[in-house]
């Protein structure tokens, strides 16, 4: 799985519906993860995975047909895959570490193994694992062994609610593209509003380490910035009277974070950032 000349292409699928928003606001956010270089932890080999934004993310090694993932702090070690499975076995989803966040996404609980099958998948036979955990887009999670989750690199993937979700769009084996969940292509990127650019707002440095700024360029025209946690609660709500908010760690905890900045009511862009 964790192989040098591997891309996984992961789409951010939001369907938000905020006032004003005719017929609707869906749009879709691609980021591409990749490994390459590894470290040792306490003897053990780790693989590098970095994000389309280029950091590390996160260490990550497999042995014998489990993937294991160190948190942060590199001290705590999960499983985050194992593809031994077999129907009537269960797996706990409570403490996974995302990539980037390397921290426990906790609140999924144990699921039973349902189905195992092998499928020719991405050039080869290989081992499909699906659980009786529905994640609300319409399908359980899977497991596809060397590839890791449908719903993206890491198990059951980034989910805010019944409607914004993440799945994976596109897996690559040395430029070799394979495609998943009905995507056409590796980037998937679109945005609803068409005199909308997505650079004209911009949050650095991110991840939040001290104080980040959230800027606005005058394309955005932004009049409040709503934040959510992972799990989807709005954990803040901001007026924009300047050309920029200040992001201060100490009022967060660790985790990832989801920022959306409106205009007059109607949404303007949903980014993802990251409180160490």
């Amino acid at each position: 799985m964790l192989d040098e000349d591997h891309t996984w292409s992961v789409d951010f699928q939001f369907g938000i519906l905020p006032p004003g928003c005719e017929p609707n606001c869906n749009y879709t956010i691609t980021e591409q993860i990749t490994v390459s270089g590894a470290v040792v932890v306490d003897g053990k080999t780790y693989r590098k995975v970095f994000t389309s934004e280029g950091e590390t993310s996160c260490l990550v090694r497999e042995e014998e047909g489990i993937v294991y993932q160190l948190d942060a702090s590199n001290t705590t070690e999960i499983v985050k895959y194992d593809f031994t499975l077999e129907v009537g076995d269960s797996f706990d989803f409570t403490d996974l570490f995302y990539c980037p966040l390397n921290d426990g996404s906790g609140g999924f609980g144990t699921y039973d193994v349902i189905d195992v099958s092998t499928q020719f998948i991405a050039g080869e036979e290989r081992k499909v694992i699906e659980f009786d955990f529905n994640f609300g887009a319409g399908i359980n999670e899977t497991w596809i062994e060397g590839i890791g989750s449908i719903t993206g690199f890491d198990p059951i993937g980034t989910i805010i609610d019944i409607t914004d979700y993440s799945l994976l769009a596109c897996f690559d084996i040395a430029g070799t593209n394979y495609f998943f969940n009905d995507a056409t292509s590796c980037d998937n990127t679109t945005l609803s509003l068409n005199d909308f650019s997505k650079n004209s707002v911009v949050l650095y440095p991110n991840p939040v380490l001290n104080t980040s700024i959230l800027q606005f360029s005058s394309e955005a025209t932004a009049d409040s910035v709503k934040i959510y946690d992972v799990g989807g609660s709005l954990v803040k709500e901001l007026t924009v009277t300047s050309a920029y908010i200040l992001i201060d760690a100490m009022e967060y905890r660790s985790g990832l974070y989801f920022y959306q900045v409106y205009s007059e009511e109607r949404l303007l862009q949903t980014k993802k950032f990251i409180v160490r």
